[in-house]
């Protein structure tokens, strides 16, 4: 039984334990063969038919560059970033300067990454992946959140989670890598309209 917050905290810390070693670890040698990887998935779904986005449009939204000054100075020189649009806090598609992938159903969604290219494999260092809903599904938003190390969320237990459609909401996530949640963004999210029901389908 909870006594205090302190308790709370304690299963906090062991719940983001047990996610962090539970989630799949890339075997990406380099940065750039996970971009390259991310690249050849998107392309795929859009040959599939899953992407309205075209694919002149993918490889000019899919950016590899070095990291924010910021994260450099933070994490180390060998700090990289894999771009995917622009996050979008709004969530409003008329907002030209956040570019996003779109989905033939209406969805839409971007992602960032942020790696150590000095380790080997490649590490993980935090990412954010979020998806959009038209109206219609009566559902806003959900977004998986990996905080970099040292994060403020670390320190409440909460440095892997997601926010589902609410910023001010957040649960400890299900341990997915950032492969596995752009399929489950491609393929694997199916929102249901209002008149059925105001779930998700996953």
């Amino acid at each position: 039984m909870l006594q205090d917050n302190n308790a709370w905290e304690q299963i906090c810390e062991q719940w983001q334990e047990r996610i962090w070693d539970a989630t799949p670890k890339l075997e990406f040698r380099s940065p750039k063969r996970l971009y390259t990887q991310i690249l050849k998935d998107l392309i795929a779904a859009e040959n599939a038919r899953k992407l309205k986005t075209k694919q002149h449009e993918i490889r000019a939204l899919l950016k590899f560059k070095k990291a924010e000054p910021k994260h450099i100075e933070q994490y180390g020189s060998g700090t990289m970033a894999i771009l995917g649009g622009s996050k979008n806090l709004k969530r409003r598609k008329d907002i030209v300067q956040y570019p996003y992938f779109e989905r033939v159903d209406g969805c839409w969604f971007d992602f960032s990454i942020l790696l150590n290219s000095d380790r080997k494999p490649v590490e993980i260092l935090g990412f954010d992946f979020e998806i959009r809903f038209p109206e219609k599904y009566g559902v806003t938003f959900l977004r998986f959140d990996l905080n970099p190390p040292k994060h403020r969320n670390e320190e409440r237990g909460m440095r892997f989670h997601i926010h589902p459609g609410h910023e001010d909401l957040m649960i400890p996530s299900s341990p997915l890598s950032p492969l596995e949640i752009l399929s489950l963004f491609l393929y694997g999210i199916t929102p249901q309209s209002r008149s059925r029901t105001r779930a998700l389908s996953i």
